[in-house]
């Protein structure tokens, strides 16, 4: 590690961080919006303030956790369940005879309901203690699933599906995604830049792009300065199986808190205290009433902050508390972030392609910590085949079935998991002295 949480790097050195770092922020972030605005049906403009509120919030929450909340540079960003709840109750909304903005206003109550349950696990010491449920095993199982369910999408975009409405692969835009990748690489191996690696790989592939005539213009704004909005969709609507729905996720979320930061731990060469974890899950329950406020998508810590730290060596606070600043400003100036939105989504996964690997890895070292008896092969291995397989399992093959069950059974990642707990704690469970002759680990 170059520079540990509570360095400080030279000025230089903390300006390019900082930007890599809101480059990050920007390009993990700024598909969300977008998506969320099609299936809902919101215009250019309305898209374009949703990209807003999203940034601002996303700065604001970010600064608070590596303030005062946990204290690690892990990005508060639009957690995936989040975002697979609005498209999937957006759908079946229509099909009942809803509006998918009656949706949107119903999941503004439903996060805010999730953060105070987060607020509660927070203040009444609970997260500390969940945090012994997930041994090696069980963050491994998270880690690797989550690198899984994460590389059709990052493989199909570099291939240049979905870039520009393309249903089929580009030619040109993969073999710049390849270039793209092996920039990073190189750019990795050199001693003196290796921390810059992301943001070298998206800032000459952009200009590549432009060279090329496959960028899109920049949307032309009518205001210099455009401060957040309360309440997105409207004025929030009471919707039980939204709100069932949200609760559910919400409580399903503790657990992505506590393995991001299990596996920032590990990026930064720290031990999380059980204080941490419980302040983590104080701000996200802030996080959260501050998107149901907004209306934005909720967010999460993210574990990708972890495989970023890992592939660049910079562990510093204070680039990442300056990128969140800026983050915020972004989020009050059109004009900067529909250029920075207008980043084309195949340069941000090729670049940030290494970076994901880091992901699995994160899951293989746990795995390599534990005994290979015949209890961890089936606890391990059932929890993987479960979670991968049902990633193959068609979307339209629950659609007829209760939001609740759908939303369990048809997301691998949450399967997954669930089935690892089960088996690790119940099925299987042995003696806290078993697990740490077994494992090497308090469980």
């Amino acid at each position: 590690m170059k520079y540990g949480l509570y360095d400080k790097p030279p000025v230089g050195t903390t300006i390019l961080s900082a930007l890599q770092w809101m480059i990050v922020a920007v390009s993990s972030s700024v598909a969300v919006p977008l998506m969320i605005g099609d299936v809902y049906g919101l215009g250019p403009d309305e898209i374009g303030n949703l990209m807003q509120q999203t940034m601002f919030f996303i700065g604001l929450a970010s600064l608070l956790q590596v303030w005062i909340g946990h204290r690690y540079p892990m990005l508060e960003g639009p957690a995936g369940l989040w975002w697979g709840i609005f498209i999937i109750l957006a759908q079946i909304g229509t099909s009942v005879g809803l509006e998918p903005r009656e949706i949107g206003q119903s999941f503004q109550i439903g996060l805010g309901m999730a953060g105070v349950l987060f607020l509660i696990f927070g203040l009444m010491g609970w997260i500390g203690k969940l945090q012994r449920w997930f041994t090696p095993l069980v963050s491994g199982t998270y880690m690797i699933l989550l690198a899984v369910s994460l590389c059709s999408n990052i493989l199909a975009g570099m291939l240049g599906i979905g870039f520009q409405h393309s249903k089929e692969v580009i030619p040109q835009v993969a073999i710049v995604s390849i270039a793209i990748v092996a920039l990073v690489i190189v750019v990795m191996r050199t001693k003196r830049f290796s921390s810059f690696a992301v943001l070298f790989g998206m800032v000459a592939g952009w200009v590549l792009y432009a060279v090329m005539g496959w960028t899109e213009p920049v949307r032309p704004v009518e205001q210099v300065i455009a401060w957040p909005s309360l309440f997105f969709w409207g004025p929030p609507l009471w919707d039980w199986g939204v709100i069932l729905t949200s609760m559910l996720t919400g409580f399903v979320l503790l657990t992505n808190l506590v393995t991001s930061m299990v596996v920032m731990g590990k990026a930064t060469d720290t031990v999380p205290t059980e204080e941490q974890y419980n302040r983590g899950g104080v701000f996200t329950g802030v996080s959260h009433l501050l998107s149901g406020l907004g209306g934005v998508v909720g967010m999460i810590p993210l574990s990708l902050a972890a495989a970023v730290i890992q592939t660049t060596r910079m562990a510093s606070r204070l680039p990442f508390m300056l990128a969140m600043v800026g983050i915020m400003i972004i989020g009050l100036l059109p004009y900067v972030s529909n250029f920075l939105a207008a980043l084309p989504t195949p340069v941000a996964y090729a670049a940030m392609f290494i970076s994901y690997t880091q992901l699995l890895g994160f899951g293989l070292k746990d795995y390599a910590n534990v005994k290979l008896d015949d209890r961890t092969i089936t606890v391990g291995g059932s929890s993987l085949l479960v979670g991968i397989g049902v990633m193959f399992v068609p979307s339209t093959a629950w659609q007829h079935l209760p939001p609740l069950v759908s939303f369990l059974f048809g997301n691998g990642l949450l399967l997954g998991v669930i089935v690892c707990l089960v088996l690790e704690h119940v099925v299987f469970r042995v003696s806290g002295d078993d697990h740490n002759k077994k494992d090497g680990h308090a469980a």
